[in-house]
């Protein structure tokens, strides 16, 4: 890749770090059901019954106390997904059920197999989010799969769906504002400001020198991390002016003839 190549994709990756939307975001993540969990359904009964549990990914926006969600139980695929029923009651308070919630599927909603999981819908201070369970097993199941969904249910993968939020703009930072004279450490939020480096002096005064800004922590890993809290960092603009001269000097002359002898000798 070429200086000019570099420079044209170093570019252009700036402006689509600068207008995509941030992609740190809250989540609801299924503690259980889980990925090969299977209930039976058992003659007598009411139901299914299923204990369902969650909890915040500890990412950006945690889920407020006061939200509310609705939670239902679907099939299909990723590309084609079929809700069969609300269990429980819509629009829960995320308060009262404290990240459990006993269920009970009715046994005549579908067929038996491995196609069903959970979607919740939740309220957020941006707008609402979708979250979805990992794929479980319902067997005894006494109704059956439409056609549609038969076919959906085939051509699902193991994956969940991807989850569904409101898009979160990336906020364009004040010039004139102070957001990039507080230390790296102590902000928050995905986005983080950097200040620009000054530009040296003409003289050496410093007797003693120290860093400018504090050096930003890091955490060493042991084990495999979470998603990124920082979606982008922003670089003040440039607080001086750069200018250039054109060099007026004379270019040097060729060397005389015994000199460009003797370089003749050291030539490849």
């Amino acid at each position: 890749m070429t200086l000019e190549n570099m420079k044209a994709f170093a570019a252009s990756f700036f402006l689509l770090t600068a207008v995509l939307p941030s992609i740190i975001l809250g989540e609801i993540v299924f503690t259980s059901p889980v990925a090969g969990n299977s209930f039976k359904y058992t003659a007598g009964e009411t139901g299914v019954a299923i204990t369902v549990r969650w909890k915040d990914d500890e990412e950006d926006p945690v889920v407020p106390a006061t939200g509310f969600f609705t939670l239902d139980l679907c099939t299909g695929s990723n590309d084609q997904i079929f809700p069969l029923t609300t269990l429980g009651t819509a629009g829960m308070a995320f308060s009262t059920a404290n990240g459990v919630l006993a269920v009970t599927i009715p046994p005549g909603i579908a067929g038996d197999g491995p196609y069903y999981f959970l979607r919740i819908t939740w309220t957020t201070t941006d707008g609402t989010v979708i979250n979805w369970s990992d794929r479980f097993e319902l067997d005894g199941m006494l109704g059956v799969f439409s056609p549609a969904m038969i076919a959906a249910n085939q051509a699902a993968g193991s994956d969940k769906p991807d989850a569904v939020h409101p898009p979160k703009a990336v906020p364009i930072p004040d010039p004139n504002g102070d957001q990039y004279a507080v230390p790296y450490g102590e902000q928050t939020g995905d986005i983080r400001y950097a200040p620009m480096q000054p530009r040296p002096g003409s003289t050496i005064t410093a007797k003693n020198m120290k860093r400018l800004n504090p050096t930003s922590a890091y955490t060493v890993f042991t084990t495999k991390g979470g998603p990124p809290k920082v979606a982008t960092t922003v670089t003040e603009a440039r607080t001086y002016a750069q200018t250039t001269v054109v060099n007026e000097a004379a270019p040097a002359p060729m060397p005389d003839e015994a000199m460009q002898r003797f370089l003749n000798r050291w030539k490849d």
